[in-house]
């Protein structure tokens, strides 16, 4: 029986060896395969970074150089990024493919910085060329998945096989049963770790708090903190950086922790804390020493580039109802959306005036229904200048809240919360319905001039129901307002989550007669390609584009190239959020059709913006 036991442990012991070597091969795998499929989409979306700043008149050389070293790797040539060249056919194709496309967009900007071709051309190879770095993406994927399928089959014959040897073990000798229960523990315990930064997944991080805070007597803080634009550094510095940013972060907020504390990864750079403290003040001072160590290691990894973090503190001593973690996780969380961008003041405590924050947004919640029934909802609007004529040639419907005891509520207090409890939809509806009954109120008086067109924004939850294009043909033709008085704004955001719904969306109301707008263009990363097979027929660009700061020169020639192109395509410009002359006299000169902004006019009731139109006949 000892030979049958001595021989299960030895045949355990190599399982052992044979599943972590499987296993780290599985990561590392798993890494290595991931680097590549990340790497072959950056080729594809800088590719069209690319071509905008050489559409724009900001020729990219060293983009170019950037993406010839990627695609060269690729190729298996010199190891930069440490990628791998998968021998595997369907991806080799493609990437020969890619390759092959890519000097010819190569060859074209050529072309077209010299003059001898036009943009047309190019950006109809950028999107050939990002349609087939879609089908290398997909080829890297499949190839990836198969050999994880390999890998995790052996895992899985492995673990059956260990399962059995784990049998025999215990059955053999009762003895070692204790001591392979802290093995399993141990294994849990690891499997409720996030792989990359080494913290417990949330849902581990939420049942560990949970069982502390229901046994132990100390004074504990629950901490939220993030970095304030992680997205800058993965989209500047690469994925890679941002990866290795967060495991960074990952050791230096365990290597802080006491006994009984906690630390876990919400997702991406969201990371939780369970803290015990003496006075409330070491917890601040706690995070900061840790936020200081991440500094320093972004300052030395890259040339001073630093990103500050956000920290919300909830204390369960300030907190006065009885909360579960979840309660306090998210109490943590609000103070830390309360940072404000750029303030030296990183760490909140979530308090009084916080508790009253949230209280005001419950008191929204309950009263949001019964505001649409009592229609405390007020229309305001803001009008568009057209600078050929310097006359308001349409306006853009917004909305505010009067409170029955006369007071208007903003919309940034009350609008996230309808977005939240998913009846934006019906604030968007009703909000569509009011200009439509003021629009045939005007037209049945009989006024002359005849009414402007007026336009108004579609939120993701509209835009994503498929009833919406019928539900707004018919309150239109309800009250019978004409076509060309209506245009129907979505968001850059909005419009490019989903490009085939917005093409076929836009198709429907162009059908129907609307006229259909973009808004916010520029504050995401759109293809510009797709401009010119999506039938709108205006754009405004972002406010962003005309704020002061180090960049504004390129700003404007961005701005420039964009109302440049767009004419080509028979799309008028409308430039947001000015609040200058020059930056007028600058639009007007560049060629933008229209102005919105306090330059010439703010969001305005109903009876002002009437009185308005009167006053310029």
């Amino acid at each position: 029986m000892k030979r049958f036991f001595r021989g299960g442990l030895i045949s355990l012991f190599i399982l052992l060896f044979l599943f972590g070597s499987i296993t780290i091969q599985t990561v590392l795998q798993t890494q290595t395969n991931g680097r590549l499929i990340n790497y072959v989409g950056i080729v594809r979306g800088a590719s069209q970074r690319l071509i905008k700043l050489e559409l724009s008149g900001q020729p990219g050389d060293d983009m170019i150089a950037y993406l010839d070293s990627i695609l060269l790797e690729l190729q298996g040539g010199e190891a930069t990024y440490g990628l791998p060249s998968p021998d595997d056919p369907a991806y080799q194709r493609d990437l020969a493919k890619l390759e092959l496309m890519w000097g010819q967009v190569k060859d074209e900007i050529s072309a077209y910085r010299s003059g001898s071709a036009d943009s047309s051309r190019l950006l109809s190879l950028s999107e050939d060329f990002f349609e087939q770095a879609n089908h290398t993406v997909f080829s890297a994927d499949a190839y990836s998945a198969r050999q994880m399928r390999f890998l995790l089959t052996g895992c899985l014959v492995m673990m059956g096989v260990m399962s059995l040897t784990w049998i025999f073990i215990l059955w053999a000798n009762s003895k070692n049963l204790l001591k392979l229960e802290v093995q399993n523990e141990q294994l849990n315990d690891l499997a409720s770790r996030d792989t990359l930064t080494g913290v417990y997944l949330i849902s581990a991080f939420k049942e560990k708090a949970q069982q502390i805070l229901d046994t132990r007597p100390e004074k504990f803080a629950v901490v939220y903190t993030d970095f304030s634009d992680f997205k800058y550094i993965n989209d500047v510095f690469g994925y890679d950086y941002g990866d290795l940013l967060l495991s960074q972060y990952g050791k230096i907020l365990q290597k802080g922790l006491h006994e009984y504390e906690l630390c876990g990864r919400v997702s991406a750079d969201n990371f939780v804390l369970l803290l015990h403290y003496s006075e409330k003040s070491e917890i601040a001072a706690r995070q900061a020493a840790a936020d200081y160590e991440i500094l320093r290691f972004m300052h030395t990894a890259h040339d001073g580039q630093m990103l500050p973090t956000n920290c919300g503190i909830c204390c369960i001593e300030d907190v006065i109802e009885s909360l579960t973690i979840d309660g306090l996780l998210d109490r943590a969380n609000f103070a830390r959306k309360t940072v404000k961008t750029g303030s030296k003041q990183n760490y909140v405590y979530y308090d009084e005036s916080i508790r009253s924050h949230l209280r005001e947004e419950k008191d929204i919640e309950n009263r949001m229904l019964t505001a649409l029934e009592n229609r405390e909802f007020t229309v305001y609007y803001q009008p568009k200048v057209n600078l050929a004529t310097g006359k308001i040639g349409c306006a853009e419907a917004l909305v505010r809240w009067q409170s029955q005891a006369g007071a208007i509520i903003p919309p940034d207090r009350f609008i996230p919360v309808f977005e939240r409890k998913y009846m934006i939809d019906r604030l968007d509806q009703y909000v569509y319905e009011e200009v439509c009954r003021w629009l045939r109120s005007l037209l049945d008086s009989g006024r002359t001039p005849p009414p402007l067109p007026v336009s108004v924004n579609v939120s993701r939850l509209q835009f994503y129901d498929q009833n919406f294009v019928d539900r707004y043909v018919s309150i239109r033709d309800q009250y019978a307002i004409p076509p060309e008085l209506l245009e129907v704004e979505f968001t850059e955001s909005i419009a490019f989550d989903n490009t085939a719904l917005l093409l076929q969306t836009v198709a429907r109301l162009k059908k129907a007669g609307f006229s259909c707008s973009i808004d916010d263009f520029g504050k995401g990363y759109s293809s510009l390609g797709l401009l010119k097979n999506l039938p709108i027929d205006v754009l405004k660009i972002d406010s962003l584009f005309f704020d002061e700061g180090p960049d504004r020169n390129k700003d404007m020639a961005l701005v420039e190239g964009i109302i440049d192109m767009v004419k080509k395509f028979d799309i008028r410009t409308v430039a947001e959020g000015i609040e200058s002359m020059d930056q007028v006299e600058y639009l007007k000169q560049i060629g933008c059709d229209y102005v919105q902004g306090y330059v010439f006019y703010r969001p305005m009731p109903q009876s002002d913006y009437e009185a308005l139109l009167i006053q310029e006949c």
